[in-house]
């Protein structure tokens, strides 16, 4: 089964901080004047289900466009930590509690998802404690993706080691824990700080 982990993108979409640009969708050609629709959308990198390259965080780092594609689809453990409290950070200790494989990509299923658009969603998720961004680098994770922001430190322990962050996951109350392959689109944007992505997660033995 394919499981779409994608909020989608609507105008209603919220974003984190007051300089990041809100979600603006425009028509700009109908059917009676020009005989189809055209729509223009002004979105940022950041905004919804999407990746952090390196460069969001480090001058002169990795842009979204430079990564090899075979990352954007690769096999990840599915970690469920729901249902989860308000701020109750993800340690090192719980994760170590879980048969991650090493080398595997990793994602983080805390229920968080299902708030998504609430007013306290940025202010009250459940973080990933640097302790356990550590212990995932350690392991040696390619990528981790969560249903949830990352901290700001957080964003320097993976990206200063090159791993992207897929944020903002969508529908992981269908997800199970163990092993999924995990299809993580962003947009080719040339240098890009991060780019919105389509997310899926492909469940094999499950209709």
């Amino acid at each position: 089964m394919l499981i779409d982990l994608t909020h989608p993108i609507t105008p209603r979409i919220p974003v984190y901080f007051p300089w990041h640009p809100a979600t603006e969708v425009t028509q700009t050609a109908n059917y009676e004047e020009h005989r189809c629709i055209v729509t223009a959308i002004t979105i940022g990198t950041h905004t919804g289900t999407h990746i952090d390259a390196p460069r969001h965080v480090l001058e002169g780092g990795r842009g979204i466009d430079e990564y090899d594609t075979r990352l954007w689809m690769l096999e990840a453990f599915v970690c469920d930590l729901s249902p989860r409290e308000a701020q109750k950070g993800i340690t090192a200790d719980e994760l170590q509690s879980l048969p991650i494989p090493r080398g595997s990509a990793v994602i983080l299923k805390t229920g968080w998802d299902a708030r998504f658009g609430d007013a306290e969603y940025y202010k009250t998720y459940p973080p990933l404690t640097n302790d356990a961004a550590e212990y995932l680098v350690q392991l040696g994770v390619p990528l981790i993706a969560a249903d949830t922001p990352y901290t700001l430190d957080v964003h320097y322990i993976f990206l200063k080691k090159g791993i992207p962050l897929v944020t903002n996951l969508n529908n992981t109350s269908k997800l199970s824990e163990g092993n999924v392959m995990l299809i993580s689109a962003p947009l080719l944007i040339e240098h890009g700080d991060g780019a919105p992505a389509r997310v899926f997660a492909l469940v094999e033995g499950v209709s």
